[in-house]
């Protein structure tokens, strides 16, 4: 059968010879038709493509013009893919363009054009064509692909790099390698081919972004590593933050749980470096430092990630890159066409891990060994009829609910010559697995760059983001300690609630949530704006000057009001009117409310000139950078209570004027910077490279003697792999050596932090009291000591390393070193009050990190069908406390620690420090007994000084908190259309305490009956001597047991399998490209914590949100 294209004015099928004749009649038509149709009929169209198929290229024309082109399918077989660029040419120009190089015709009758092969030009018989693929030194290349272009006719070479194959000569052959270019050879009369493949230099001349600029990953001396998340797997997972993403990819960086709807995750890169200050990395979008949240940026937008990690690589922004840097890129239009892509997915969210509580039975056993008798009357009525009926309640399923999360996004894009431009909205909703936990957001991109002349480009870029935190989430903890006899409702047909199910105590944990008795909004607005100007100055090459600007506004609005409904004893929608006017009063006394209103405004300016030329073997990159930022914040919060005097609560929060007790807050500041930079890179014989700046900050935060630092940085790289000794050695490709020092900032200081200060309060601090006992009043008293010496935390850091290529560029491996040291720590420490302050700021003590990281990818398989890339992160980092106040008051010659805060000289940051355990007191430990004055049943320690006493003398350092080192994998496995990803994380070593306090482990407190921990516990009795765990009447022992428990966890993180349509289906459906796609992220954790989760560190109890387990649908288009 010998199709043609749907439109076709004439059709033949084999075998019947009424069509063959129909057909032989409409071609002569065809022919001898007027030669001038085409040139009447057609319009001037613009055609810009590159490396596409005959049958794309007919497509693109037939958009433009009304024509429509017909073809028998062989005619087009193994022909080659056009490039072209004209701007309003008439359609035959184009054509004649051409078609006459590929063998082929084309005649016109009316709006069809008939497309056929020349004379001669007819496809010939198959023949056996064989060869041999070497690389430049003659090696045999085993297992390189060769296809016959636009077939699946292919074969991969032997040991000896030989293969064989039956084509036509007028096939073309694709040649494919990994690390090697893609080749195309024509076979023509051959019958032998002896190919040679050049290395794929891609990997070395990749671009990354980097402080005010860009440069080749070969040329640079620093440690970065890069994510390109366009198009890849990693996207299609349904994460609403901008980090999740990357999680586990770059070695270095940690990026903790997200464990609220619409919560950010924590970030630190290297370790902990400063004690009281931020050690989150420095932020940047598209080249400008950015001063908003990040759950303002959409990860739909977001093209790649460059995570700037040592000294030189992130040098450039100086006083705030001592804890790295991490540079987004938001998506641009492609050239070509206008794509329209729309990404949507749902995802259903669970929490796996959570506390079992104890059935009803369980409970009662476990209240009565505490209580030390079976008698059971001190179950309220309530609780004994509902265990006689059998009812139990879970409460911590009736809190919790399946999450749901929906997220949408649909952009379009485009390039042309001078244009090129993005356009994007989303919107995502998360409904939270705690009941009342939600968020949604829609978001709005424009981003539009021009060149305007050859020497002039500009572009804008603007974003919205509007979040909504709506709602007040049930309480976890109350769950979790809820008796499971308990009564959840007052009236259960009417829903009412029962606000107090067992004790005064424990209030309902779904009170105030949807009963309408508290009411709480949570609104934020973001408006960016961003613009650039390049000019391209025509008097020196290569030198160019650059404008950027960009400016953040943020509004925010929060809202919350208890109505006098909260406050009652039963049901929230009781007739508050059977209260008498006095009960009623008191409720209305307790009724009360708060909004805040906050906004801040901000804006960064920059002035970038940059040189780059290069004269013979010499390549030179000069930097000169002005720049200054501010952001201005204003707060105001109405506080509000006592709504007696009014007499009703109708207008809630807008009712705060009429309330008995009024309370404004004011809060405003501003913070400003200023920074000089210059930056040196040069490279000799794309061999050598060397790198160095200097940048100069001033900082109005700090005191008026310390504005101004200064911070350098320089680089050293030596591509070894280019000497001519290491030629011999086939295996390797590219060994890059690399050494970098440098010195960074960070702004560990809130605005004023320097100044004195005074406080207005009843508590803490020193305080001026006026009036009697009956009436009291605060007046201002001095609180914090001025400090004019106040200055910058500074982090001075070496790395070293190789970056390198192995097998054909089959194998990654970068490895990195480093060692750092930030001195002048912000600590905030007491004096004494005879000074008249309470405490002052001071700038001491030193943190020093150290650690190694290995990133490893590779290509394990790559031919026609087969495609697995593997990406290996492993990083350790060991931080030590150096120095602290300088403290010797024990005069022992060495500085003191600071026990109180767990921060010990010479240790890590992260400290636990309490009691050794030693089991469980037992009968027979008669001294220990006596000499501390319990009873057996509750936890022994040991006695560290051998006093025979325990006391504060026997605590020590039993663990860290940190982890000994992180390990992750994942791996993309594609075949044909399908593509999976799997990644894996690892956390080894590092500890917590599993349960929250000793009341929390074992209820026995004096506030009633509460659940346990969720875990049967076989506690101690003179029958069961547990050496684990104490017995059920233990009270507590001023905090020593708590449960140590090392948090090493595995998880397998993510998930992805995808499904790409073929063009040939989704074509049909005016489709370019369709995708559906599940994931899973958090499917399992593997750990020996018995904690809520390893990741988190949360104990068993607590109102901390869990991490999530997800699973998602999803399906991607474009047009």
């Amino acid at each position: 059968m010998l199709n043609y294209r749907k439109g076709q004015l004439c059709y033949i099928n084999k075998g019947s010879k009424k069509k063959q004749l129909s057909f032989l009649i409409c071609a002569i038509f065809l022919f001898i038709s007027p030669i001038g149709i085409l040139a009447q009929q057609s319009k001037n169209i613009t055609v810009s493509v590159k490396e596409v198929t005959l049958q794309q290229f007919f497509e693109e024309i037939e958009k433009q013009s009304s024509y429509k082109f017909s073809y028998r399918d062989i005619v087009l077989e193994n022909k080659k893919d056009v490039t072209i660029n004209v701007s309003s040419q008439p359609v035959e120009f184009i054509l004649n363009k051409i078609l006459p190089s590929r063998g082929l015709a084309y005649k016109v009758m009316g709006n069809s054009v008939i497309v056929t092969a020349v004379v001669g030009q007819q496809k010939e018989e198959p023949k056996t064509i064989s060869g041999i693929i070497v690389d430049k030194a003659g090696e045999p290349l085993i297992g390189a692909n060769v296809i016959v272009k636009g077939t699946t006719n292919g074969t991969i070479t032997d040991p000896e790099g030989n293969f064989s194959l039956k084509t036509s000569p007028d096939a073309i052959l694709e040649i494919s390698y990994v690390g090697f270019n893609k080749q195309e050879v024509h076979v023509g009369s051959q019958h032998f081919l002896s190919i040679y493949m050049e290395e794929d230099s891609k990997a070395l001349d990749e671009v990354i972004v980097i402080g005010y600029g860009t440069t080749k990953r070969q040329d640079f001396t620093g440690s970065v590593s890069s994510i390109k998340l366009e198009d890849s797997l990693i996207a299609l997972a349904s994460n609403l933050n901008a980090l999740e993403s990357i999680k586990g990819n770059v070695a270095g960086l940690d990026i903790g749980a997200t464990n609220s709807a619409g919560g950010q995750p924590s970030m630190q890169m290297r370790g902990q470096k400063s004690i009281s200050g931020s050690n989150d990395p420095l932020i940047v979008v598209d080249g400008v430092i950015y001063m908003g949240s990040l759950n303002d940026i959409n990860p739909n937008d977001i093209a790649s990630y460059d995570i700037l990690k040592d000294a030189t690589s992130a040098a450039a922004y100086g006083s705030r890159s001592a804890n790295g840097v991490i540079i987004i890129t938001t998506k641009k239009g492609r050239s070509g066409k206008p794509i329209i892509n729309f990404n949507a997915s749902g995802s259903l969210q669970t929490w796996q891990n959570r506390p079992k509580l104890m059935k009803g039975e369980q409970w009662l056993e476990s209240v009565s060994a505490r209580n030390n008798s079976s008698d059971l009357s001190w179950l309220t009525q309530q609780e004994a009829a509902n265990r006689e009926a059998g009812r139990e309640i879970n409460w911590l399923d009736e809190s919790t609910r399946t999450g749901w999360v929906q997220d949408y996004s649909v952009s379009v894009s485009g390039a042309g010559e001078k244009l090129n431009y993005y356009l994007s909205t989303a919107y995502a909703n998360n409904q939270g697995v705690v009941i009342g936990d939600d968020f949604d957001r829609i978001s709005v991109l424009g981003k539009v760059n021009a060149d305007i002349t050859s020497w002039l480009q500009i572009g804008v870029d603007g974003a919205y983001t509007r979040s909504n935190y709506p709602g007040t989430r049930a309480n976890i903890y109350m769950a979790t300690v809820m008796t499971p006899y308990g009564v959840m409702y007052r009236d259960e047909e009417n829903k009412l609630l029962e606000r107090y199910p067992q004790t005064q105590a424990l209030i309902n944990p779904l009170w105030g949530v949807h009963d309408g008795t508290h009411d709480r909004y949570d609104e934020r607005n973001s408006f960016r704006l961003n613009a650039y100007a390049v000019v391209k100055l025509p008097c020196l090459p290569g030198l160019s000057y650059r404008f950027n600007y960009s400016g953040n506004l943020n509004k925010n609005q929060v809202g919350e009001f208890y109505n006098e409904r909260y406050f009652v004893r039963q049901g929230a929608y009781d007739d508050v009117s059977r209260y008498t006017p006095a009960a009623y009063q008191l409720l209305l006394s307790n009724a009360n409310g708060n909004i805040d209103n906050n906004s801040s405004s901000s804006w960064v300016i920059d002035n970038i000139l940059n040189y780059k030329n290069t004269f013979g073997r010499h390549t030179i990159d000069l930097t000169a950078v002005a720049t200054r930022d501010r952001k201005d914040y204003g707060q105001v919060i109405s506080r509000g209570n006592d709504f007696s005097a009014n007499g009703n609560t109708v207008l809630e929060v807008n009712g705060l004027h009429k309330v008995v007790v009024q309370k404004i807050e004011l809060n405003k500041w501003r913070r400003s910077n200023i920074g000089y930079l210059g930056r040196l890179s040069y490279s000799f014989k794309d061999r050598y490279f060397l790198t160095g700046s200097f940048r100069r900050d001033g900082a109005s935060v700090f005191g008026v003697n310390q504005k101004w630092g200064n911070f350098a940085a320089a680089g050293a790289a030596w591509r070894i792999s280019n000497e001519a000794f290491m030629q011999n050695i086939k295996v390797l490709n590219n060994l890059k050596l690399k050494l970098s020092w440098g010195k960074n900032g960070n702004q560990g200081l809130n605005p004023y932090g320097t100044l004195s200060t005074t406080k207005n309060g009843s508590t803490g601090g020193l305080r001026y009291e006026f009036g009697n006992s009956s009436n009291i009043l605060y007046g201002l008293a001095a609180d914090a000591l001025g400090n004019a010496d106040l200055g910058w935390e500074s982090t001075e850091s070496w790395n070293t390393g190789f970056e390198s290529a192995w097998l054909g560029s089959r194998i990654f491996v970068d490895l990195d070193v480093y060692l750092s040291r930030t001195t002048n720590q912000i600590f905030e420490r007491d004096i004494p009050v005879i000074t008249g302050f309470k405490k002052i700021k001071s700038s001491m003590g030193q943190v020093n990190n150290k650690g190694l990281e290995i990133t490893v990818r590779s290509v394990n398989i790559d031919n026609r069908e087969w495609n697995w890339m593997t990406n290996v992160t492993y990083w350790i980092n060991r931080n030590k406390l150096v120095h602290l106040y300088g403290e010797d008051l024990d005069k022992d010659g060495k500085e003191d620690d600071d026990i109180s805060n767990s921060r010990f000289i010479g240790k890590p940051l992260g400290v636990i420090y309490g009691y050794v355990q030693d089991g469980i007191v037992q009968e027979d430990d008669t001294e220990y007994i006596k000499a501390n004055g319990v009873s057996a049943g509750v936890p022994k320690y040991k006695d560290l000084d051998d006093d025979g006493v325990i006391t504060s003398k026997d605590r020590d350092i039993l663990g860290y908190t940190s982890p000994s080192f992180k390990l992750n994998m994942s791996n993309t496995v594609s075949y044909k259309n399908w593509n999976l990803y799997v990644m894996v994380t690892g956390t080894f070593g590092g500890g917590g305490y599993y349960m929250k306090s000793n009341t929390a482990a074992f209820m026995v407190n004096g506030t009633g009956n509460f659940n346990t921990n969720g875990i049967y516990i076989p506690w101690w009795t003179p029958e069961n001597r547990s050496n684990t765990y104490p017995s059920a009447t233990f009270s507590g022992d001023g905090g020593r047991f708590q449960g140590l428990q090392n948090r090493a966890f595995v998880r397998f993180q993510d998930v992805t399998l995808s499904y790409t349509f073929p063009q040939q289906c989704v074509k049909k459906m005016a489709i370019n490209n369709m995708k559906i796609f599940m994931t899973v992220k958090n499917l399992a954790t593997i750990t020996n914590w018995k904690g809520g989760d390893p990741e988190v560190g949360t104990p068993v109890l607590g109102d901390t949100y869990p991490v999530l387990t997800s699973y998602s649908l999803g399906i991607n288009l474009s047009f």
